[in-house]
């Protein structure tokens, strides 16, 4: 299993290079690129080349933005956010190149934050229920739903000790369903009978709503039909202490990304493999053609006879 970046790899590296870039060597830009239900995009202006913008398009931005409030974007990315995102975007960052920090580390980081911003948007309600639970204290929300596909939810429910994150899961392709749902089964008993697996979170793939999930009131549990189950992950404090804190939100808000990476991976090896054994039963069949009869043959002595 490979787990993937938090970051989008194009957006670090044509950040990285305008970071890093001497101010007399600066370069305008124009790149979009997307991700795992989002798209980015980074632009340097001919006639402003000390300011770079970053743009995020997100299906679900709004509804997270409801629930998580205006203020809480404008504190994460304090002095970058732009009171009016680009056209067709629904966020969008604002960084002067002429203030960067003077350090290579400190850009670094900058670029690290940047190339995140699917992950920081769409993992906001994974932020504030995990510093709570990692603070001891209470969200603001009793729970936090997130539609971040047409037939897919991302609940987030926290509770007194732990923090409940649900997906409905749906594919539309009948082959991807079919992996998908041998991937979860096989996660979900791998982390209950390995013992090296007894520190990651609780994993659940149901059919049926989970219990945390039947408990809310007034909320839309309806799936598509393409649904294939509900996935959920128990996360306590013992997962997001000790400066774990990124690394659980990354490879909670990262579920969905990482289940479709990996089902791709596997059609791509099954193709293949299919392609090689095809390949090797028609050299089977061509060195099974019979030979001609009533062909003229010749001995060892060169008499000629005809079988």
């Amino acid at each position: 299993m490979i787990h993937l970046e938090p970051g989008h790899r194009i957006v670090a590296e044509t950040l990285a290079a305008r970071f890093h870039a001497p101010p007399d060597k600066r370069e305008a830009v124009d790149v979009t690129c997307s991700d795992f239900g989002c798209q980015y995009y980074v632009c340097v202006a001919q006639e402003e080349k000390h300011i770079l913008r970053v743009s995020l398009w997100l299906r679900c931005f709004d509804e997270i933005r409801d629930m998580v409030g205006a203020n809480y974007f404008q504190e994460m990315y304090a002095g970058m956010l732009e009171p009016t995102p680009r056209q067709n975007f629904k966020l969008t960052l604002a960084v002067n190149l002429d203030a960067l920090p003077a350090d290579a580390e400190g850009k670094d980081a900058l670029v690290r934050k940047l190339s995140s911003l699917k992950r920081d948007v769409m993992g906001a309600p994974l932020w504030i229920c995990f510093k709570a639970l990692l603070e001891g204290g209470r969200p603001p929300r009793p729970h936090y739903v997130i539609h971040f596909r047409p037939e897919e939810t991302m609940w987030v429910i926290p509770a007194n000790d732990l923090v409940v994150v649900v997906f409905s899961i749906a594919f539309e392709n009948q082959v991807e369903a079919a992996i998908a749902k041998v991937f979860l089964q096989e996660i979900e008993i791998s982390r209950r009978q390995s013992r090296d697996l007894a520190t990651a979170p609780n994993v659940t793939y149901t059919q049926d709503p989970p219990q945390e999930l039947k408990q809310l009131k007034d909320v839309d549990k309806a799936t598509g039909k393409d649904f294939i189950g509900f996935v959920s992950l128990a996360i306590n404090k013992r997962i997001v202490d000790g400066g774990r804190l990124e690394k659980a939100v990354t490879l909670t808000e990262g579920y969905r990304a990482y289940l479709v990476y990996h089902i791709k991976a596997t059609k791509s090896q099954l193709h293949t493999r299919i392609r090689s054994r095809s390949s090797n039963w028609l050299q089977v069949l061509n060195r099974a053609v019979p030979e001609k009869l009533n062909a003229e043959k010749k001995t060892i002595s060169g008499r000629t006879f005809k079988r």
